[in-house]
């Protein structure tokens, strides 16, 4: 990658922190406008970015656009003065969006395929996917904006393959497959039924499905698994804490036997920072789901507001998921 696109990059990771993090209003929940994008030449565009591009800076209305069918091979990024955006594919095994970047010297976040800065986005229907291998971080997705709604999108990699990084999102019906802390981040994320696939090699260490950071009891940030369930090869862990407060919560999951059986691991936290985190499994099902051996510090359903933990409490105490856009 250049030095010009990687500083555009760094650019834009340093906006979405102080500029348009929190959601707006986009007008109600009417489409304005919809773009094709087509690389057969059958829409307004050939390629997503360029679409993205199109779109007017600053954005206050909802604007669709329509990925046909296609392997489109390039970095797509949504600035932070463009909320309000649609992104909608035709069904993950028909719609990728793909690219071979690794972390390197451009930082984590700057490698990914895709990056979303604004809040109010919604995507749907596509495969995010970044082919750069079996060595060290590649983000397939990397997402900053509140309110962002993601339905039916796979997400493939290998080491952190899903940044959840910031503000609430919601991931519905989805797929994330990796080995090593594959969903990380800072996000107040949901994820209902959604699927998870470890891809931990035999021969590797033991992987980590995700590293969530909290570095605040009163934060309200984590992340809650609700139903779904983990597959996979070889051994992983549910989760390390990426601080001394991290929280994630797996409830009604399904778990394989790739789960391990102490289910979590202390990463570098002494014992008094751990016993701080908030990981739990609640009422999961499954070979991997004996707890029997899972390490002292889990929490015990019985410890928990499990209302808490609902989809209307953690994430959609304003209502913002009734009220997006029928697509």
């Amino acid at each position: 990658m250049s030095l010009q696109i990687s500083m555009m990059f760094l650019l834009v990771l340093f906006m979405s922190y102080f500029f348009l993090g929190r959601a707006i209003d986009c007008g109600g929940n009417q489409v304005a406008n919809t773009i094709i994008v087509d690389q057969g030449g059958k829409g307004a565009f050939k390629t997503v970015q360029a679409a993205i591009d199109s779109v007017k800076n600053p954005n206050d209305q909802w604007v669709l656009i329509k990925i046909n069918p296609g392997v489109y091979e390039e970095k797509v990024l949504i600035h932070p003065r463009k909320p309000c955006i649609i992104l909608k594919g035709s069904g993950n095994n028909n719609t990728i969006i793909t690219y071979n970047s690794a972390a390197n010297d451009i930082g984590t976040s700057n490698s990914a395929t895709f990056h979303s800065s604004p809040p109010n986005v919604v995507l749907s229907g596509i495969t995010f996917k970044n082919t750069h291998g079996t060595e060290g971080p590649a983000v397939a997705a990397s997402i900053y904006g509140d309110k962002t709604a993601i339905f039916e999108c796979s997400f493939t990699g290998y080491q952190d393959t899903l940044l959840s990084s910031k503000w609430r999102q919601y991931f519905k019906n989805c797929y994330v497959e990796g080995e090593a802390d594959f969903i990380f981040g800072e996000g107040q994320s949901y994820f209902e039924n959604c699927k998870i696939n470890a891809t931990q090699a035999e021969s590797k260490p033991v992987g980590f499905v995700t590293a969530q950071r909290r570095d605040s009891p009163n934060s309200p940030n984590g992340y809650v698994f609700k139903g779904g369930r983990i597959d996979g090869n070889g051994q992983v862990n549910l989760g390390r804490p990426w601080g001394p407060y991290s929280r994630v919560i797996f409830w009604e999951t399904y778990f394989s036997s790739v789960v391990t059986p102490q289910g979590w691991d202390q990463w570098n936290l002494t014992i008094s920072d751990v016993q701080k985190t908030v990981f739990a499994e609640v009422n999961c099902t499954g070979p991997g789901a004996n707890t029997e051996k899972r390490v002292g510090w889990e929490k015990k359903p019985s410890s928990l507001n499990l209302n808490e933990y609902s989809l209307s409490t953690f994430i959609n105490k304003d209502g913002w998921l009734d009220n997006l856009p029928s697509i």
